[in-house]
């Protein structure tokens, strides 16, 4: 997939103040920081990195840095977002410098895709117990998804990480771990009880307040 880039502008200042003031200017106060690079404070405008998490979609959050008079790209994985816990409001992030050529180890999201026969007649649904798989690959070659077809499987069968195939890279997750499954539709039949009443227990029960009542009356 094409990485999303991100502009980024240098901070000279820092503090709690300072980054009320980048917020209140409409930019988020970052840093990215790396193995073989000093931590260096930057700003992010809002409304583009809000944009750039909608692209993502649930994806792993690598971007492209750009800024302005350096013409060498930078690659770097988001590692933390800090928000208001009110209202959800960005207030800073930190970014991971990658190195150039080196892979990177994130999650990958799974996509189910395929038309089978037991889920198409209602007699089976997806149990998916994986949402994410973990991959080792270069940045520039990270697929946004992880396939896994299932027109062919039959009720009961099930998927592994061993069974899986990435397009590319080393996939790193626990080759034993279940992925998905089909399994069979719950079928509930609702079954009326009916209460017996056995005969004569309502007379038996009448007569008994009866004879309770006769004695009351005798002893008065």
């Amino acid at each position: 997939m094409g990485l999303v880039s991100l502009n980024i502008t240098p901070r000279a200042t820092t503090g709690k103040n300072a980054n009320r003031r980048t917020r209140a200017a409409g930019s988020i106060p970052a840093v990215v920081y790396g193995n073989d690079r000093a931590s260096e404070n930057i700003a992010l405008d809002t409304h583009e990195f809000k944009s750039a998490m909608t692209r993502l979609a649930g994806r792993s959050a690598i971007f492209s840095l750009l800024q302005e008079g350096v013409e060498e790209e930078h690659i770097a994985l988001m590692r933390e977002v800090q928000r208001n816990p009110v209202t959800d409001e960005v207030l800073h992030v930190d970014l991971y410098e990658i190195p150039r050529g080196q892979a990177v180890t994130v999650p990958v999201q799974v996509s189910v895709i395929g038309t089978n026969d037991a889920i198409k007649t209602g007699e089976g649904s997806v149990a998916l117990s994986l949402d994410a798989i973990e991959l080792s690959c270069r940045p520039s070659q990270l697929p946004e998804v992880i396939e896994i077809d299932i027109s062919e499987m039959e009720l009961n069968d099930k998927v592994f990480v061993k069974d899986v195939t990435a397009p590319v890279g080393e996939i790193i997750s626990d080759p034993e771990m279940l992925v998905l499954n089909i399994k069979p539709a719950s079928i509930f039949i609702e079954e009326e009880v009916e209460e017996e009443v056995v005969e004569g227990e309502e007379g038996e029960t009448e007569g008994e307040t009866a004879e309770e009542g006769g004695e009351e009356k005798s002893e008065d």
